[in-house]
Formats: C-alpha cells, sequence, structure tokens
C-alpha cells in the first residue's frame, strides 16, 4: 500500500538521504507513497514512466471502443485454428492478459500484416489463400479499429523510442510534437501524451535536466530487479 511504501522508503531516507526524483511506473500505491512522504516533510518528485503512461492512454481510448472485444475474440480462435497446420507460422503473438495494453500492439501489427496477405479477388479452392482466408474468422471486419489504433501506436511508440534514448528536454519534446502531429488535434491520446510531456518537461526543469535529457524510463530499474530475482534475493 501507498503507506507501507512510504514507510520503507522513509526508513531509506534516513540511512541513504533523500532522492532528486522517484522514476515510477503507473502504480496508484507509488504515487500515494511520495505524496504521503511529501507531507511528512520529505518532498520528492515524480517521474512517471513513459511506458505505461502509454499503455493507460491507449487502455483509456480503446477498452470501451466497440471492436475491441471482436477482435480480440478473433485473434484467440485464430490462434487455435492456425496451430499445428501448415499455417502455424502465422498464428498471432502471445499478449499477456496483465498487462494487456503495453504489448497489444504486437498483436494489432501482426493483424494488419495478416490481413495484407489476403488481397481482393477470388482464390483458387485448396489454395493456401483460401486456406488462410477459412482461418482469419472476424478479423476483415476489425479492419478500422486496426487502422486507428495502428496510427496512434505507430506515432507514440516512435516517440518512446526518441525520450528512452535522448531522455526528455526541450529537443526531444519538439521532436515528439512533430511525430504526434498525424493523431488528429481533438484525440484523447494525443492531448494526453503532450500534457504528459509537457508535466514531466517541468520536472526536469526544477532538477536542471531540461538541456541534456531527463530519463523517463523505469526499464534499467526494472532489469536490475529482474536479475536479482535470478539469484534469488527477490
Amino acid at each position: 500500500t501507498g503507506e507501507t511504501i512510504a514507510d520503507f522508503l522513509q526508513k531509506v531516507i534516513a540511512t541513504s538521504g533523500r532522492p532528486a526524483a522517484y522514476l515510477k511506473d503507473g502504480g496508484t500505491d507509488l504515487a500515494k507513497a511520495v505524496r504521503l512522504l511529501s507531507e511528512r516533510k520529505i518532498p520528492g518528485h515524480c517521474i512517471d514512466d513513459i511506458s505505461h503512461m502509454i499503455a493507460n492512454l491507449l487502455k483509456h481510448e480503446y477498452k470501451n471502443h466497440p471492436m475491441f472485444e471482436t477482435f480480440m475474440s478473433a485473434c484467440g480462435r485464430i490462434s487455435k485454428k492456425f496451430k499445428q497446420t501448415i499455417l502455424a507460422c502465422l498464428a498471432p503473438p502471445k499478449v499477456s492478459t496483465k498487462a494487456r495494453f503495453m504489448n497489444l500492439h504486437r498483436l494489432v501489427k501482426w493483424a494488419d500484416q495478416l490481413l495484407r496477405h489476403s488481397p481482393k479477388g477470388r482464390a483458387r479452392d485448396g489454395s493456401m489463400l483460401s486456406k488462410l482466408r477459412a482461418g482469419i474468422d472476424q478479423l476483415p471486419e476489425c479492419k478500422a479499429f486496426i487502422r486507428r489504433f495502428m496510427r496512434d501506436a505507430n506515432s507514440l511508440l516512435a516517440c518512446q523510442k526518441i525520450l528512452k534514448t535522448k531522455g526528455l528536454s526541450q529537443d526531444s519534446y519538439r521532436e515528439c510534437r512533430k511525430l504526434v502531429e498525424s493523431i488528429p488535434p481533438q484525440s484523447a491520446v494525443r492531448t494526453g501524451f503532450i500534457n504528459w510531456m509537457e508535466k514531466q518537461l517541468m520536472v526536469a526543469a526544477e532538477l536542471g535536466l531540461e538541456n541534456t535529457g531527463m530519463p523517463v524510463s523505469s526499464d534499467n530499474i526494472e532489469s536490475l530487479f529482474g536479475i536479482s530475482k535470478q539469484h534469488g534475493t527477490g
């Protein structure tokens, strides 16, 4: 909980000193812990991880889309139809249901590529194309959903690559502003991403990192914990 994390961090701070900022994922318990520490006169800036932020933007935009459940169900049925057949190499990638929107773009990209293998026109009986079409279920009905999701995800993932490599600075901010111009101005995905960048730029300015680039990814921290778990220190 936020309280237990705050208590633990307070003990660490008493020994190691107060951190300049907390680089965190999308967990509300971590945000609460930082807020509680601030109330205890131990303030610290909060940096929100870009991967989790993008996943949440896509989740809020698409989880209630009328074709989302149709798309997910179709992918599941296609996987069952293709496995242990000559089309097994075209089966969809696995996407964890726990953090679905962290990797959903891989599944949507697969669907987009699969549909490109089924061009318009009649397929010869017994041909590979006819077998493909017989197994792709309701996927063709999801074309509009796939195109829209890819439009948003491609722009956001391009920005993510820049910001993970260079950090968030005035220069990388301007690069990303240009990339998201492909998303309609009224889109909650576009406005949410720009608002996140501007909020984090204020943190970068207070830390003196707005020109050199502030880290906005917890990948390195998570990798370190992943290695530790392999050695039994989890």
